[in-house]
């Protein structure tokens, strides 16, 4: 995502940027699309353009630990071999053959791993190579850790492997991402748990602030720009009206306003009215379909999930019994609900009230279980 299309976000990216040149490893957890990754993917970009060696890792592309293991050692020393794939070019040093311009002291650190049979041995080797690339270059490594949770189901211990390594590095900052609140909360807030207390927590949003963090004045500000750049005019009321629709969720407002200016330039429209928010958003949703409809799925492998998930989007109530006669237990509600805040699915309003994070996918619900309400009517 271009830099000028993460609405908002410019103190926050101070913040990280801050906070990683002084050494100081982050936490930035929060749901799946909200944009945590193309943030911490500009702040990269900018820490890069002032010197700093930086590597972007998606712990959920590994398949298991020699993968995660080249994966991570591929990203770190890209900056210096400008390869992204370094781990094949050590192969072909340790064959004999050519290097062509790349230097043979920049795969000096993965020489070792390339040998190494045992894939736990392979990943320790791996996760050394930061350290080792920071004392080379003498410059700072920032390492982001995307879906970090996921690195935990690859091996054993893994994270009190990585925590052993990380913590014995100089001139290395971590920031870890994760979408599974819970168990990122866990890992790094729980005492007793491999990182706890490692790094420093930044929230996307302020307590008392917006829920991403981004503001209906930031967002109005941003779409009146937009929009006039392409010749057409869009009011305070119908940007309200999209943020009604969409929560304030930074991807779904994105995805209803590219739609949105889709109809107004195919139909020579010069202002956005509320008729036309209005069929943005049903298109928006069909294009979601796929998407949420995995994501359903997924729930309806977990006891309770998907009734409980029907309740909270027909807002009713939570113990009760339904319509057919089920009852759900008082405890499996509760444990229904503590997995999808987990998910990162929904959030607290209230006592007993909970809601969709992201409105779409509650429409979506809604739908899907035969409620066909209008989230723009």
């Amino acid at each position: 995502m271009p830099a000028e299309d993460l609405v908002g976000r410019e103190d926050y990216l101070r913040r990280i940027i801050g906070r990683l040149s002084e050494g100081t490893h982050i936490l930035v957890a929060g749901p799946r699309r909200i944009g945590k990754t193309s943030i911490i993917l500009e702040a990269l970009r900018r820490m890069a353009r002032h010197g700093a060696l930086t590597a972007y890792v998606d712990c959920m592309g590994a398949s298991d630990l020699r993968s995660l293991a080249g994966h991570f050692a591929n990203a770190v020393l890209a900056p210096l071999t400008g390869v992204d794939r370094t781990l094949d070019l050590a192969r072909e040093l340790a064959e004999g053959r050519s290097l062509g311009r790349v230097r043979y002291a920049d795969l000096g650190p993965l020489l070792g791993l390339t040998r190494e049979r045992s894939a736990q041995k392979a990943f320790e080797l791996a996760l050394d190579v930061p350290r080792l690339v920071a004392a080379r270059s003498g410059k700072r490594v920032i390492v982001a850790l995307d879906e970090f949770q996921a690195a935990g189901r690859l091996g054993p211990r893994v994270f009190d492997v990585m925590r052993a390594h990380f913590q014995a590095q100089r001139g290395v900052a971590y920031a870890f991402l994760g979408s599974e609140e819970g168990v990122i909360e866990e890992l790094f807030s729980e005492k007793g748990r491999a990182f706890y207390r490692f790094a420093q927590p930044l929230d996307l949003a302020e307590p008392g602030a917006a829920r991403f963090g981004i503001a209906p004045e930031d967002w109005l500000r941003y779409l009146v720009a937009k929009y006039r750049a392409k010749r057409v005019r869009i009011g305070e009321t119908e940007v309200d009206r999209i943020l009604d629709a969409t929560g304030g969720h930074p991807q779904d407002t994105m995805q209803l306003c590219a739609r949105l200016l889709e109809l107004a330039r195919d139909s020579g429209v010069e202002a956005i009215d509320g008729d036309l928010v209005g069929i943005a958003y049903e298109r928006s949703l069909r294009e979601l379909e796929r998407p949420f409809a995995l994501h359903w799925s997924e729930l309806g492998k977990h006891k309770y999930l998907q009734q409980v998930a029907k309740r909270i989007a027909h807002e009713a109530v939570l113990y009760a019994g339904d319509p057919g006669g089920a009852t759900v237990p008082r405890a499996e509600v509760l444990r229904a609900l503590g997995a999808l805040r987990a998910r990162g699915l929904i959030v607290k309003v209230g006592r007993g009230r909970y809601e969709f994070l992201e409105p779409m996918f509650g429409e979506y619900v809604r739908r899907s279980d035969g409620g066909a309400l209008t989230a723009t009517g």
